[in-house]
């Protein structure tokens, strides 16, 4: 049960979008079913990979605007799922997420910059587990008819946002690292 605890640290990606630019008109809306925020973290080194299966986006990202573009994402975290459910209701506990006290994530950019080729990266407030830290998200913006594909994937250190205390807190058993990746489909708001 507490040997898979490590998978609680890389729920902390989820919360990576937000942003804070507020000048763009165009406002986009999350296509949920076809979006996905996926972590990876490693308990005696073996991977293990865990999702949220609720959260939302409030965005008005533009790739030709993009100074101008701001996102807000809120992450459910009661609604985190691991490979077995002892794993699922280990990572809910205190000592990892606590989501009975700190049931939402969320990320809000403060800027967003290219980087050239369709790659961009996303400064912003991480707000995981009551403690709140800056952090830089890169990204790809592709367009596809009328929607807006957001994806990318960073780093995130889960003893930063309290995640895994006690005996959990040594990183030879649970890594410190967790991988975590999202996929992000936007579409006009009607």
């Amino acid at each position: 049960m507490m040997k898979h605890a490590w998978i609680i640290g890389l729920w902390m990606g989820a919360g990576l979008f937000g942003a804070s630019a507020s000048e763009i008109q165009t406002r986009q809306e999350l296509a949920l079913e076809q979006s996905e925020i996926v972590f990876t973290g490693q308990q005696m080194g073996v991977p293990t990979q865990g999702r949220f299966q609720k959260f939302d986006v409030d965005a008005a990202i533009d790739p030709t605007a993009i100074e101008t573009s701001r996102a807000r994402i809120a992450i459910d975290m009661d609604s985190v799922a691991l490979p077995a459910r002892d794993f699922t209701t280990e990572i809910k506990r205190p000592r990892w997420f606590d989501t009975a006290n700190f049931p939402e994530t969320v990320f809000e950019s403060t800027q967003f910059r290219a980087l050239g080729e369709d790659r961009y990266e996303m400064t912003g407030t991480l707000t995981l587990k009551g403690v709140s830290r800056e952090i830089a998200v890169p990204l790809t913006l592709a367009t596809e008819g009328e929607d807006l594909l957001a994806e990318g994937q960073f780093e995130l250190k889960r003893l930063d946002f309290n995640v895994g205390d006690g005996i959990w807190a040594d990183t030879d058993t649970v890594a410190n690292e967790v991988q975590i990746r999202f996929k992000l489909r936007l579409q006009p708001q009607p």
